[in-house]
């Protein structure tokens, strides 16, 4: 929703092509309106910010309950044989 204001406070592109292009840099989809080239560089750079953090924040929030900690409800035993 960042993104969407940003970029509609900089342009006078309407509201719903500007839906588009954010939903689309964030979810990393690869289509566009074609106004990419059209916006200044401050949209440009939020545009760029957004499909960053939709690429590695889903990764990171997925690999982070993956690789979640388990406690396990048992213990192996531990043995210090002599040996010699």
């Amino acid at each position: 929703m960042l993104g969407t204001l940003v970029i509609l406070r900089d342009t006078d592109i309407p509201t719903d092509q500007v839906i588009f292009e954010v939903i689309s840099a964030f979810g990393t989809v690869g289509l566009s309106t074609g106004i990419t080239a059209d916006l200044p560089e401050t949209s440009q750079l939020m545009l760029t910010l957004l499909m960053y953090v939709g690429r590695v924040g889903t990764i990171t929030l997925a690999a982070s309950l993956a690789l979640g900690e388990h406690r396990m409800p048992y213990r192996y035993p531990e043995e210090h044989p002599i040996v010699g």
